[in-house]
């Protein structure tokens, strides 16, 4: 019998609806209370510094675990109040206090420039001195060298970053808005993925019912395991380090690395295994043929196609024994995978538009039936902007930001800040709010794109590498809309709700980025993540920003022309022969998104992905299944999370009350 071709739309909306939830909501409440703000607020700022923390130990900042705190703390003191939690409320609470644990992380760029100008690196390849004021003080500055982000040194840098974020405010929640009125309401995509996110605050608002159900039960098991895990990756490592000077690791952090181990009879392969078991959640919940072909394509990268194929007729030419598997991937990217990846790059490109615009055009011509979805008057009571408002407000939002760029840049040509401004972002992000609104999920992106601009331009200057550019994406924020409407969340309280608590955000993150960079200098022992990878990220950063200094520089030269093509055809033919045989789209993803990669990367979700397919599935059901993954995630998320925060609190405090001998 012959198989069916199925649609990426398809494909994609089948998965989605294993989490769907039934019907859209059309009566709508403001989630926005003093107990909604309050409780975020507490709960935000408690586990901000954890988070933090927890991103320079081990590379995940665990800030998922935030949300779900607040949300067992606010369900469980209105159950034992007798009243009940309204999904508005919850999914509000979500929102903010996600905002508010993530709101350190926003001044994260200021370490690692501090830490980046005064790299070897930085001085060897004669950047240093040519690093902007606006980006970080001098090498030599008291802030820098005392590890101070509040002393006046940083002013003009804090200050540029505030100006920024407000224009970037602005920028993005009317155009966010605009884009969702117009594919949402108005062309009637259905936003596959939204339910997923939606059920969340749906099926917990359930929980201050007078039963208890299932979901707290699994969320409890998810809290044990990631409290035992979290104290054996992140607590014992972090007491230790408070202690000693040379923290006790259990299982190294980030990863074992096999790589020279290899060598024998794979050279120029690389095979990491990482131990972060946590990545299990994600095999869990990811789709499965993604997960097996990726890892397959992996396995035969680095042990048939580098060592076998590339490395015999010497285009891997840089390797020698001896390397780890940061240098193996840097020098291999340099001889092939990086110009190889451009390629791969563009062939998400091309099949993504390939895909949905025959499908777009069609439900385009899809008749608007009056009083629903598809209309672009919008459904009462939702708490919409007037239209005109928000235009006005982007182009005031934008029209800042160009004037913001050109001041930091001022001989950097006009024309490109304008034209990605006001043509290529309005394009780029409705192209994306489409593809989110039928597949829900981003299928379109030039790769390289600044560094093109660059070539272009002809600008030479290394400062235009540290600004932004007005090339942006509002598309995937679109999908948040959709969620606010499904849980009958007005939008004037959401909105309300970020304006309000964005102040609060900026000052706090400041301060508590502040007293964590004063535990130890980042990086060092004490945050062994960082200590592993931002030696490399240092190199990485100097090939890129010296690589227009002139026409002999590493980077250039290791963007090779017919390696991109290779890794364009290459991926093209992969999708021909998948689209011939009638197999899913998945294997295409997978298949071409491990081709380079690490296999050891991606163990745990492996196992996590085969678990859950032959063992949980035939246990539970696949409906239940998928109805326990994301709570289970959550609740390892928010063990993982407390034990991150328990271990800076207490870092912090002996950091305060530990008296060294002079």
């Amino acid at each position: 019998m012959a198989r069916e071709r199925v649609t990426q739309a398809d494909e994609w909306q089948a998965w989605a609806q294993r989490y769907d939830i039934e019907g859209g909501i059309r009566t709508f409440e403001s989630g926005l209370t003093v107990k909604v703000f309050v409780g975020a607020l507490f709960v935000g700022l408690l586990m901000m510094p954890g988070s933090i923390y927890l991103s320079y130990v081990s590379g995940e900042s665990g800030a998922g675990a935030a949300p779900w705190v607040a949300v067992i703390l606010f369900t469980e003191l209105a159950r034992r109040s007798f009243t009940t939690a309204r999904r508005q409320e919850l999914y509000m609470l979500l929102g903010l206090t996600g905002a508010a644990v993530g709101s350190g992380m926003q001044y994260r760029s200021f370490i690692w420039y501090a830490y980046f100008i005064n790299t070897p690196q930085a001085a060897s390849y004669e950047i240093a001195d040519k690093i902007p004021e606006w980006v970080v003080p001098a090498g030599d500055s008291v802030g820098v060298l005392t590890r101070s982000l509040l002393h006046p040194d940083w002013l003009l840098p804090i200050g540029i970053y505030l100006v920024g974020k407000l224009l970037g405010t602005l920028r993005s929640v009317s155009a966010q808005y605009i884009l969702f009125r117009l594919t949402a309401d108005l062309e009637r995509l259905p936003y596959p993925m939204a339910p997923i996110t939606a059920q969340g605050a749906t099926a917990l608002a359930e929980t201050t019912g007078k039963e208890e159900t299932w979901r707290w039960r699994v969320f409890s098991i998810g809290s044990m395991a990631g409290l035992i895990w979290g104290f054996l990756y992140i607590g014992v490592p972090s007491l230790t380090g408070v202690m000693m000077s040379q923290p006790i690791q259990i299982l190294k952090i980030p990863w074992i690395d096999f790589t020279q181990s290899i060598e024998g009879f794979a050279p120029t392969g690389v095979f990491a295994f990482r131990t972060d078991f946590g990545q299990m959640l994600f095999g869990f919940v990811l789709p499965f043929p993604i997960v097996m072909t990726e890892f397959i394509a992996a396995m035969a990268t680095q042990f048939v196609l580098n060592p076998q194929i590339l490395y015999r007729f010497e285009i891997l030419h840089q390797w020698k024994p001896g390397l780890d598997v940061r240098g193996v991937g840097l020098f291999n990217g340099l001889d092939f995978w990086m110009s190889c990846g451009m390629g791969k790059s563009f062939s998400f490109a091309v099949v993504g538009m390939a895909a949905s615009v025959p499908m777009l055009f069609k439900m385009g011509r899809t008749k608007k039936t009056a009083g629903e979805r598809g209309v672009f008057a919008p459904p009462p009571n939702r708490g919409d902007f007037p239209i005109w408002l928000m235009g006005l407000l982007w182009f005031v939002g934008m029209g800042g930001f160009v004037w913001l760029i050109h001041w930091m840049v001022p001989n950097f040509p006009l024309s490109f800040l304008l034209g990605f401004a006001f043509l290529y972002t309005p394009l780029n992000s409705y192209i994306t709010a489409r593809t989110f609104g039928v597949l829900g999920r981003d299928l379109f992106d030039i790769p390289y794109l600044h560094e093109i601009t660059f070539i272009l331009s002809r600008y030479e200057e290394v400062d235009i590498w540290f600004a932004p550019l007005p090339d942006e994406d509002y598309g995937r924020g679109t999908q948040s809309w959709r969620v606010l409407e499904l849980t009958g969340t007005t939008f004037t309280s959401n909105l309300a709700g970020t304006l309000l608590i964005m102040p609060i955000l900026i000052v706090s993150g400041i301060v508590v980025m502040h007293f964590i960079w004063k535990i130890a200098p980042i990086p060092s022992a004490q945050y062994p993540y960082a200590q592993m990878m931002w030696p490399i990220n240092a190199t990485n950063e100097c090939l890129w920003k010296t690589s227009l200094r002139d026409g002999n520089s590493e980077m250039l030269q290791a963007i090779r022309g017919d390696y991109v093509a290779a890794g364009f055809t290459g991926s093209l033919a992969i999708y021909g022969m998948l689209w011939v045989f009638k197999l899913p789209s998945m294997w295409f993803y997978g298949i071409v998104g491990g081709i380079g990669a690490d296999p050891g990367s991606m163990m745990a979700r492996l196992l996590g992905a085969v678990i859950g397919r032959f063992y949980m599935i035939k246990r539970f059901g696949m409906k239940r299944w998928y109805m326990f993954n994301p709570v289970l995630a959550a609740g390892f998320a928010c063990g993982v999370g407390l034990i991150g925060m328990g271990t800076v609190a207490i870092a912090l405090v002996s950091k305060a009350v530990i008296v060294k001998p002079f």
